[in-house]
């Protein structure tokens, strides 16, 4: 027997055993056979947790505006045969990182709500192409054009943060970048293509920048209802700032469409959360919340936090007030760990404010989490966080605090009126 046939004969076991394949595999995900992602950069992969290094992506929009070339690049396709053998792909550092600290990762989601489409594993050719040419789930990020400027964030996903970059003189952005990037530079040939892959969509995915005051999102719900495919379920990634942008009114479309799966991205709330959320303004954000559960009862909303050195120690009190004030509800309150900036990492606590974080962490479980009827998603991402915050010790601290100051300084504002507990940390000598 040729070495060709052998290998195709452990290819063919592979998909036979593909249920198997899902139970007991640490690197299998469903997500490069169902699903499209593209940063604002023009970079294409599989889901938003892709780690993009240089070379790895499944496609570039700006090099090639077809959507459709991407789902079979000859880089996408490798990734698909990598997780048929079990081995690792670059693009899926993340996942790792977050199973590796006990967290239950997106791959696992993957895994979890999309077992039906399990049949696109078995249909996969022997160089890792698949002739279905529907992509299921959709996430494409227009542009960086967003209303906030939040503190952990950039240029490449604000376009409000160009200029203070600019100001601070760090190299970025870099010569050549507009204020408002945009995914793909040839809109026209995109745009066919994306329109292409709408009838058959089943989620589609909106995220930034800011999707709500993006003119492409709302061109893009026009279409869906203009062809007839309401069905879809509308998912978003959002500061919820905003319900209405230029003619627009977001909960008079959402009403129009079955299923609507919301994410407000919030990190905090009151002055320190609209400090680090540049642009935020915690009132309207509740306004806005009430708003969306009295007109538009059928959406699902959930609360997605970035913990970060900024927000650790309030995390605690907010989980509180969002469950409390019946904003969200336990299942749907999920902490994401910020990997990058680095600086803004957790593991740059001192380790007085580490075990602050660890006490406060406590007492949430102890009065609070185990009374919840719903715990075990909360209790899951903080163990998450604790974890990590207490596994590392980072490195960072004086890129911190120069950061701080010099944003503080375009700014007008002052990190030490709002954060006391920073004193010694902002001190080069006291760390």
């Amino acid at each position: 027997m040729s070495v060709k046939q052998l290998l195709e004969n452990a290819y063919n076991r592979a998909l036979a055993e593909t249920s198997g394949l899902m139970r007991r595999s640490d690197v299998f995900c469903m997500a490069p056979w169902i699903q499209l992602h593209a940063q604002t950069n023009g970079k294409v992969s599989p889901c938003c947790m892709s780690s993009v290094y240089s070379s790895n992506e499944i496609g570039d929009l700006r090099q090639n505006p077809r959507l459709e070339d991407a789902w079979n690049s000859s880089n996408m396709k490798q990734l698909r045969l990598n997780m048929l053998k079990g081995e690792k792909s670059t693009l899926c550092g993340h996942c790792y990182k977050y199973e590796a600290l006990g967290r239950y990762s997106e791959r696992k989601q993957y895994n979890r709500d999309y077992k039906r489409y399990y049949d696109r594993v078995r249909a996969t050719n022997t160089d890792g192409s698949l002739d279905i040419k529907e992509v299921p789930i959709i996430d494409i990020r227009f542009s960086n054009k967003c209303n906030y400027k939040c503190r952990i964030c950039n240029s490449e996903f604000s376009s409000l943060w160009y200029e203070e970059e600019r100001q601070l003189g760090k190299g970025r952005p870099a010569e050549d970048q507009p204020k408002e990037m945009r995914a793909a530079e040839e809109e026209a040939a995109f745009w066919e293509s994306y329109k292409s892959l709408l009838p058959y969509v089943r989620r589609l995915h909106f995220a930034g920048g800011e999707p709500l005051f993006m003119d492409e999102h709302y061109e893009t719900l026009d279409h869906l209802i203009e062809i007839g495919n309401t069905e879809v379920t509308l998912s978003y990634n959002t500061n919820f700032s905003t319900l209405r942008y230029k003619k627009y009114d977001v909960l008079d479309m959402w009403s129009r469409f079955k299923n609507v799966d919301i994410w407000a991205s919030l990190d905090g709330m009151g002055a320190k959360g609209d400090y680090q959320r540049k642009g935020q303004k915690w009132e309207k954000i509740e306004e806005n919340l009430r708003e969306l559960q009295k007109k538009c009862p059928h959406a699902a909303l959930g609360v997605n936090v970035t913990v970060s050195m900024l927000n650790v120690l309030d995390v605690p009190e907010f989980i509180r007030y969002m469950i409390d004030q019946q904003l969200v509800k336990p299942e749907r309150l999920n902490l994401y760990l910020l990997f990058y900036p680095e600086h803004f990492s957790v593991v740059n606590l001192s380790p007085e404010l580490k075990q602050k974080a660890v006490a406060q962490f406590e007492a949430l479980e102890r009065d609070y989490i185990s009374k919840l009827e719903a715990p075990d998603n909360i209790r899951n991402h903080i163990k998450t966080v604790v974890t990590y915050m207490m596994g590392e010790e980072g490195e960072r601290q004086e890129i911190f605090r120069n950061t701080i100051r010099e944003v503080d300084a375009i700014r007008g504002e002052d990190f030490l009126a709002l954060y006391p507990e920073f004193a010694h940390m902002m001190n080069s000598d006291g760390v």
